[in-house]
């Protein structure tokens, strides 16, 4: 086969980008440059797409943030706060076989990992996408990987049968209470939510005002998402969802409750009536992801979803890990 090239992308080409991302199987909202703009300018990143170019047509690439720390250490990662998970992307083949698309994967993504090795990154850190599957280029050359997980629930299933006699009695709990749900976009209602529970904790919300203002924005004027709460018979909203729209799936990115209403279960009834709102909108399945969470876990265990593995893979040069072992031997006794 011709030889790949791999470049970063001019902003020009980002709508190329975001085709390939749309026609992917695992391409998700966070690959699309529209996200990764909110990334880039909220967070003041530094953001490159990297392409994958084959007879100069786009067949896959990369999105990757870089940090410099202090002018020493040079770090990418495909991945920030509350973006779980973006990172390579192939253009769907047009083989049906199944060999076939293995090398065509493979050519592209050693290509992909040889460019980001002659970057001089001191740590590089991909995580790809559920759904994609083969990161042996990357761990036959050398390559850690580790294993995460999000939790799939099904839309086609019957979700009272599902449902653990704890999450029940939550369910009626917050029936009781007359707690309600509703489909309601508002930023404000949301943002005051998120700064309540923090507070709670006595630390501050992991993203800034701005970046969900402009989350907001963006549902709004590409219909890829929406807002679910509880509210009580006054009209309060106690907790609330934002969901985002993927292929086949809603992805339940992010969710929040004001504390003091914790008593009455607005979580369960969120969930179990954000579970026929979905399915009345034809998606297949609920992406749910706090698998990696062990606080909540168990919760979303009553619904009885499945356990969907994703993979990430990383490569440290020997300054970085000497670098992370004084870290962690300075910091010791503060985690």
């Amino acid at each position: 086969m011709d030889e790949i090239e791999v470049r970063e992308l001019v902003q020009s080409e980002y709508k190329e980008w975001d085709l390939i991302v749309e026609k992917a199987q695992s391409g998700t909202l966070f690959h699309t440059s529209e996200w990764l703009e909110i990334c880039r300018d909220v967070l003041s990143k530094d953001l490159k797409i990297y392409g994958c170019f084959r007879n100069g047509g786009l067949v896959g690439g990369c999105p990757i943030f870089v940090k410099n720390f202090k002018g020493i250490l040079k770090v990418a990662t495909s991945t920030c706060k509350m973006t779980s998970y973006s990172g390579p992307l192939i253009k769907e083949s047009a083989s049906s076989k199944a060999h076939k698309r293995a090398q065509e994967t493979h050519e592209i993504l050693n290509s992909l990992r040889k460019f980001l090795c002659k970057q001089g990154f001191d740590s590089i850190h991909l995580t790809f996408p559920p759904g994609f599957e083969d990161i042996r280029p990357f761990t036959w050359n050398g390559w850690d990987s580790a294993v995460h997980y999000t939790h799939y629930l099904s839309l086609k299933e019957n979700i009272d049968s599902n449902l653990s006699t704890e999450r029940r009695m939550e369910i009626k709990t917050a029936t009781e209470a007359r707690l309600k749900t509703r489909a309601w976009n508002d930023p404000e209602t949301y943002y005051r939510l998120l700064s309540m529970a923090y507070e709670k904790q006595k630390v501050k919300p992991p993203l800034p005002k701005k970046f969900f203002e402009r989350v907001f924005k963006l549902i709004q004027e590409k219909d890829i998402g929406y807002m679910f709460i509880s509210e009580t018979p006054e009209g309060e909203a106690v907790a609330a969802h934002l969901n985002l729209y993927g292929k086949k799936c809603a992805v339940i990115w992010t969710a929040t409750l004001d504390p003091d209403f914790a008593r009455l279960s607005p979580y369960a009834l969120l969930y179990y009536n954000e579970f026929f709102d979905l399915k009345s909108r034809n998606f297949d399945y609920m992406n749910v992801m706090a698998a990696n969470i062990p606080t909540f876990v168990d919760f979303i265990m009553g619904f009885s979803p499945e356990l969907i593995p994703y993979y990430s893979v990383t490569l440290e040069s020997k300054k970085y890990s000497i670098a992370k072992i004084l870290h962690k031997t300075i910091h010791k006794g503060t985690y």
